[in-house]
């Protein structure tokens, strides 16, 4: 309770309080997925908050070397196939970290924290679009039966057709940072079991693999939640 007295005393005088040691950053990125399949494209995007946050030593977060907490709201992307078939792309695997490795160089990459300070500087301010290379790209997956929680299965991004059928093939996943606003209930919308209590309680929940129950988790709206 006292650092978060002295904190607020310190930080009133002064926007930012960068001169406390006290460095917080915000941005919006949009992810967008396209697919063609036999009909032809098709794309899906949606937009998250991001939060990046520093603060001094004695703040109790470490040494700064990228990001010394880190937070992230919104939702998956949606991509409709046609015939029923959707193509989700989760949060899973996406963070601050996926643009600043998307749009700062590898050399340019932070070793210190005043190189991490002066690089998030930049993507705050920075607009523009990248393909995402494919070690950045989020987790994907599918259902079977979009009324069935258990039937999620992970969708291999080198391998479309074999979710989905001849002719689907992944065309890119794109990066934009932008202004645009946060994607709110297009998911839920479309998987209107996350709202019940009824899905952990699905016979089958308990026999899914971890990480289909960790891809169900990430579907909704991902609430900021500090990390180190």
């Amino acid at each position: 309770m006292l650092r978060v007295l002295v904190a607020l005393a310190l930080c009133l005088p002064i926007a930012g309080c960068d001169l406390f040691g006290f460095h917080d950053w915000e941005w919006r990125q949009k992810l967008t997925v396209s697919v063609m399949t036999p009909e032809g494209l098709k794309t899906g995007s949606a937009v998250v908050s991001v939060n990046v946050y520093d603060r001094p030593s004695w703040w109790g977060l470490g040494d700064f070397r990228g990001a010394g907490a880190t937070s992230l709201s919104g939702e998956a992307v949606t991509v409709d196939l046609g015939n029923g078939r959707y193509l989700f792309a989760l949060l899973s695997n996406y963070s601050h970290e996926t643009a600043r490795e998307t749009f700062i160089s590898k050399e340019e990459q932070p070793r210190t924290k005043a190189q991490a300070i002066a690089v998030y500087d930049r993507l705050e301010k920075m607009r523009g679009l990248r393909e995402l290379a494919p070690e950045n790209y989020p987790l994907l997956v599918t259902f079977d039966d979009m009324n069935d929680p258990t039937t999620v299965r992970r969708v291999d991004p080198s391998n479309l057709s074999d979710s989905f059928g001849p002719g689907y093939r992944l065309n890119a996943i794109t990066l934009s940072i932008t202004h645009e606003s946060v994607t709110e209930g297009r998911v839920e919308k479309l998987l209107g079991w996350l709202k019940e209590r009824a899905v952990m309680e699905n016979p089958g929940w308990s026999n899914l693999p971890l990480e289909s129950r960790r891809a169900i988790s990430e579907l909704l709206s991902h609430f900021p939640s500090l990390t180190n």
